[in-house]
């Protein structure tokens, strides 16, 4: 018999070919599996072809171990020698007729599978443990920068009034391209900056940093027995403005979820990128079947985009609510409202409106608890109504996981690790957030906000620019820029022109009440500007009563006018002392009840609220706002002539990440009573 038939018959005998069979279609639906799981846990891209590596290193090793024969007795047994000395090579003993099944062929494919799954296994184990959601979620890198789309609001071909639904029709296609991990798209809030636009497709690409483009209409038609919506997206490659895909639908309103998810598989399918059959089964998800109640969840997000004015918010809390009447099982509804709710309490002060806001996100996530609309409101409560920052992180980062396209994530990811002074890790997601918004000046304004802690100002000042170009119109951003040139050099004629850049468009008042950095303003430029802050009033619109006669008391007292200045301190005491009672573990109005206390000389009880402060948000919890407090029992501490203790917060400011500078205390006149003290000019010099 020539060698190559032995070799066919042994290979036969063997079973050899039953095991590759088994271990093959083993392999297949192994692989199917491992996909599932991998989405499941959402570990990254690479851990399929990690099982598929497996199987093929492991193959040989199976059918090794079905090649060799099992020994048996009668094999083992000693060899005669023949008449020469010369060991006989003995026939080979008469196999049983069953010896070929000897090897248990399904045994050995199933063993060798198992050793893969456990590898595997062990390897996933060892991610989810050491690099897992919390931890290395937020760090790596973002897959969906590989191809980069934006959604350009659609343009609205029907009546006027119905341009909430045409936004909303474009949002949500916006949510569920961003599920797809390999597409990175740009925020809403960019996109919208191109609405009615004339710029030209290639430039829109070169400014967001984006391959494609996706724009359409809508036409909403209604009345006389009709209720139909024509949609038409096209695709577009920037390199060369070519249509890549485009399609008209024309269906009835109750198709509309069908059509929404149908326009992202054609886009993924005309960027070649392959959608597993979960992410389909995610992207063909229909939030309800009620249409109506659909209506006014859209018509609440159109108000909540104007969520700065309070009686916007109001309205769209109102537009939520009769949803949910209409539909209760409305999850995304309920998901929106929690976040109303949080912003009501966090922008507004509305305290009363936050156990309604854990109510709703609570029954948002027992409705769908893989929601990544209700694991972001459910971040909201813990981070904007609990400060609790790592219930917040865990949230945020389930919705990164979920959606990589989704720069509110990361950006708030971003800033929950600047409050637990990771600054690099927040440097990083903070830029990554703005790869995917560039144009969202909130963003642009925190990520200035890092570097300027970091006392890297360099960097710090291109943010700054940026944010004010962007949004020329909100005294935030120049309010900031302000108090930032301060503190990079002392540079006064520099701040003063931000200011006087400011006051071509808005009432200076506005710059010198509502955050950290009026403090330092109006030390600095608050007599030269008196007369635009008497222009405010505790009923101007987005005025804090609170910090406008803290304000007012403090430009009294630098112009030498004290009975006005002690009347202010008692007017801002009554309403901080009200807002303790309603809120007693809010760390800032105690800061500030400290400061108009001090104003009115009542030193112990002064400088108690203060160390309350300090005590209710101190630099372990959280290391950016905590230094607020820390300044804030510094002033405290000058105004009641405890110049020593000052100095020794000082110290601390100026040793931690903080906005702090020794070039801001040179100009500062606040601090002019400690100027003699030796380690106030240590500080200044060093």
């Amino acid at each position: 018999m020539s060698r190559l038939k032995r070799l066919i018959a042994e290979v036969h005998r063997r079973s050899i070919w039953q095991v590759l069979a088994i271990y093959i279609l083993g392999a297949a639906a192994g692989y199917q599996v491992i996909q599932s799981l991998t989405e499941g846990l959402s570990l990254p891209g690479w851990f399929p072809a990690f099982a598929v590596v497996l199987f093929i290193v492991l193959l040989p090793v199976v059918l090794a171990t079905a090649i060799v024969r099992e020994e048996t007795p009668s094999a083992t047994a000693a060899v005669p020698a023949d008449t020469t000395g010369v060991a006989a090579i003995p026939e080979p003993a008469p196999r049983p007729a069953d010896a070929g099944r000897s090897v248990l062929t399904w045994r050995r494919a199933l063993l060798g599978l198992i050793y893969i799954f456990a590898l595997w296994g062990v390897a996933a184990a060892l991610w989810v443990a050491f690099g897992g959601p919390v931890s290395q979620a937020a760090d790596t890198e973002l897959r969906s920068m590989q191809t980069k789309l934006v959604v350009l609001p659609f343009e609205n071909l029907g009546r006027a009034e119905d341009q909430y639904f045409t936004d909303g029709l474009t949002e949500e296609i916006i949510s569920r391209l961003a599920e797809i991990p390999e597409l990175g798209v740009i925020s809403r809030t960019s996109a919208l900056a191109y609405k009615d636009t004339e710029k030209a497709i290639r430039d829109i690409g070169q400014e967001l940093d984006v391959q494609y483009v996706l724009e359409g209409t809508v036409r909403w038609e209604q009345g006389a027995g009709s209720n139909r919506v024509r949609i038409t997206p096209q695709l577009i490659r920037v390199s060369d403005d070519t249509n890549i895909w485009t399609d008209r639908y024309d269906e009835v309103l109750a198709d509309i979820f069908l059509v929404q998810s149908d326009i992202a598989e054609n886009v993924a399918r005309a960027l070649d990128i392959r959608l597993l059959e979960p992410l389909r089964r995610t992207l063909a998800a229909q939030p309800t079947q009620n249409l109506e109640a659909y209506d006014y969840y859209l018509r609440g997000n159109g108000y909540y985009d104007r969520r700065f004015v309070e009686t916007e918010t109001r309205n769209a809390v109102a537009m939520y609510e009769r949803a949910l009447e209409l539909d209760p099982g409305l999850a995304v509804a309920w998901a929106a409202l929690a976040r109303a709710r949080v912003w009501l309490h966090h922008q507004f002060g509305r305290t009363s409106d936050l156990p309604g806001a854990r109510a709703a996100v609570e029954e948002a996530l027992q409705l769908a608890p893989d929601l990544a609309e209700a694991h972001m409101a459910m971040g909201d409560y813990h981070y904007y109504g609990r400060r609790d920052f790592d219930q917040a992180l865990e949230h945020y980062v389930m919705v990164q996981r979920r959606q990589p396209s989704n720069s509110d994530a990361l950006a708030l990811i971003a800033w929950i690790q600047r409050r637990q002074a990771k600054w690099d890790r927040s440097l990083i997601n903070a830029a990554r957030a703005l790869e995917l918004d560039p144009r969202n000046t909130v963003w642009v304004t925190g990520q200035a906000q890092n570097y300027f802690y970091l006392r890297r100002y360099v960097e710090a000042e291109l943010y700054f620019l940026r944010a004010i170009s962007l949004a020329p119109d909100v005294p935030y951003y120049y309010r900031w820029a302000a108090y930032f040139y301060l503190a990079w050099d002392g540079n006064v004629d520099r701040a003063a022109r931000i200011i006087e850049e400011a006051a071509a468009r808005f009432s200076l008042g506005e710059l010198f009440v509502g955050s950290e950095a009026s403090w330092v303003l109006l030390d600095v430029f608050g007599a030269r500007y008196a007369g635009p802050l008497e222009e405010l009033s505790v009923a101007t619109p987005g005025v804090d009563s609170a910090y406008y006669y803290l304000a007012r008391a403090s430009v009294s007292g630098a112009n030498d006018n004290l009975d006005d200045a002690r009347a202010y301190y008692d007017s801002a005491a009554a309403v901080l002392s009200a807002r303790i009672d309603e809120s007693p573990g809010e760390s800032a109005p105690h800061s500030a009840l400290g400061i108009a206390l001090a104003g009115q000389g009542q030193r112990e009880q002064a400088i108690s609220e203060g160390l309350r402060g300090v005590e209710l948000l101190p630099i372990a919890r959280d290391a950016m706002t905590g230094s607020d407090r820390l300044r804030d029992l510094a002033r405290i501490y000058v105004m009641v002539g405890d110049n020593e203790a000052a100095i020794s917060e000082l110290e601390r400011l100026l040793s931690i990440p903080s906005p702090f500078s020794a070039n801001l205390l040179r100009v500062d006149d606040f601090w002019d009573p400690l100027r003699s003290y030796p380690a106030f000019q240590g500080l200044i010099e060093d």
